[in-house]
């Protein structure tokens, strides 16, 4: 029997007092089953409509709790962000836009609950290309001696996936041994990816190839571990899009949760009481109001807390508000007058990786309109340094150096040009970034809890409260359903352990 359940009938700890013992719960049980701890029912104010404060928000309402949510946006979703603004219903995802299978809680939300269409959204296609040193091939031709990088003997007899799932060898071996993942957080936290990659006698030549090749070299100074997990679980490995818009995720909450939602209303500070809490917000105009409850749940980035006056906190959890990192990204969208990748190169998904400035050309398999010739791909797809050298660039800049970045790989794309849009997540005032990103020594430790404690009448969910999953809506979920178990359970200054089991599928 599922440890949510076995607390069903169990009594609510009083909301003054810590519980003798932090329960276990199953995620996603109570994400299906809905909260069943019977207790008083208090106002619960939630700042933020991003999926994190939906979830947690729907929840509560669900188990008899009054709900109120601030959102600073004039629209619900966060970052998850659909541009409509194409030909036809043509769309750009801005913000997420592919959802791996193997997260359980986005996929109980997107197919169990909402019954949303969804489609596979593949990552990977042989006739996509490799461009780098001004030069492009077709993966499907590509070796690691296509290019001259000057990799010495035993790198270059190895092809570049090989060379990297050697040097992993130590973190593999021990991601297979039962509590393998405490292990190899306890001894790698301290490594970056770069770091780690030199010590293991990876030659600068091979990190020139292996950088743009995977991905990595706006990673290279971020969490060995972070990356790992996501490498090693293959995330991207079995994808899926939402037909008619990422957008329709957060949009299928508003049945249940507009009414109890304050669109526009930027939070400017958050006071707590022995009663309860107070927060002031202000509107669009200038205009201030105010929320007063019994609880509130912070579940916007944290890097805007810095911007927040919050009562009550410990030099701890500040300390950790400040040095938590929220990574850098941009997108360029494009349409064009017709799908020439489809038509000229039998590309219909898939990523073109590049040493250019656009660093990444997504052929994205969402958003088109069978209905007309036309079609949109995503021109670049960059992230930290990569990204930073667009954020200087005026729209009509970044679009058509993007352009003429692309058009290199693909002429056609000049021809058939009708126009582009972008968008930075380091420029946006309620995103403060695309997401959370971990540095050595950040996983383990107090620096971590200190993220996902709860202070008084103060709680925190969102995608930075996880450890695997961050950037991810399922680590938002998690979080947001762990943080609205403890408090309809009445477990202030605790939060519950998890029991969700994790499939981490060995990389081929």
């Amino acid at each position: 029997m599922p440890a949510a359940s076995q607390r069903a009938h169990a009594p609510a700890a009083p909301i003054d007092t810590l519980p003798d013992m932090t329960p276990t719960i199953d995620l996603l049980e109570t994400l299906r089953s809905g909260l069943t701890v019977e207790g008083p029912r208090r106002h619960i104010v939630i700042i933020g409509a991003g999926i994190a404060g939906l979830t947690a928000g729907m929840l509560l309402k669900e188990a008899g709790h009054t709900v109120s949510i601030l959102e600073a946006r004039n629209r619900l979703g966060g970052r998850i962000y659909t541009y409509r603004g194409f030909a036809g219903k043509m769309y750009g995802e801005f913000g997420a836009m592919r959802f791996p299978r193997q997260h359980r809680l986005a996929q109980h939300l997107i197919h169990d609950r909402f019954k949303l269409a969804t489609e596979p959204f593949g990552m990977e296609d042989q006739d996509t290309f490799v461009y780098l040193q001004g030069r492009g091939m077709r993966r499907s031709e590509f070796t690691g001696a296509a290019f001259e990088t000057g990799l010495g003997p035993d790198e270059r007899a190895k092809e570049p996936t090989k060379l990297l799932h050697d040097v992993m060898a130590p973190l593999i071996e021990l991601a297979g041994q039962p509590g393998g993942w405490d292990k190899i957080i306890a001894q790698f936290d301290r490594y970056s990816l770069l770091g780690y990659l030199l010590e293991r006698g990876v030659t600068e030549q091979a990190l020139w190839l292996l950088g743009p090749l995977f991905n990595i070299e706006g990673r290279f100074h971020f969490s060995l571990v972070e990356w790992f997990a996501h490498w090693y679980d293959d995330v991207f490995g079995d994808l899926e899009y939402i037909v008619d818009g990422a957008d329709t995720l957060p949009g299928a909450f508003a049945p249940i949760l507009m009414n109890d939602t304050r669109l526009g209303a930027e939070v400017q500070s958050i006071d707590q009481q022995a009663d309860g809490v107070s927060v002031r917000f202000r509107d669009a105009t200038g205009g201030r109001g105010e929320v007063r409850g019994d609880e509130v749940i912070v579940t916007v980035p944290l890097v805007l807390l810095r911007h927040m006056e919050i009562s009550g906190l410990d030099v701890d959890k500040w300390f950790t508000i400040r040095n938590v990192y929220y990574g850098r990204a941009h997108k360029i969208f494009m349409q064009f007058s017709r799908r020439w990748w489809v038509e000229d190169y039998a590309i219909d998904h898939g990523v073109t990786v590049t040493d250019l400035a656009i660093r990444n050309v997504v052929y994205t398999p969402a958003g088109q309109d069978a209905s007309m010739e036309k079609g949109v791909l995503i021109a670049s797809y960059a992230w930290e340094q990569d990204s930073m050298a667009y954020s200087m660039l005026d729209e009509q800049q970044r679009v058509a150096q993007a352009l003429e970045d692309l058009a290199k790989i693909h002429p056609e794309a000049a021809e058939t040009f009708e126009f582009g849009v972008s968008y930075d997540w380091a420029l946006d005032r309620h995103g403060g970034g695309i997401g959370p990103l971990f540095r050595p020594y950040e996983m383990t430790g107090r620096f971590f809890d200190d993220i996902r404690r709860p202070v008084g009448r103060v709680w925190f969910a969102g995608d930075s409260c996880s450890r695997l999953e961050r950037r991810w809506i399922e680590g938002a979920i998690g979080s947001a359903v762990q943080t609205a178990y403890a408090i309809d359970a009445g477990m202030r200054n605790e939060l519950p352990d998890i029991q969700l089991v994790e499939q981490h599928p060995a990389p081929s």
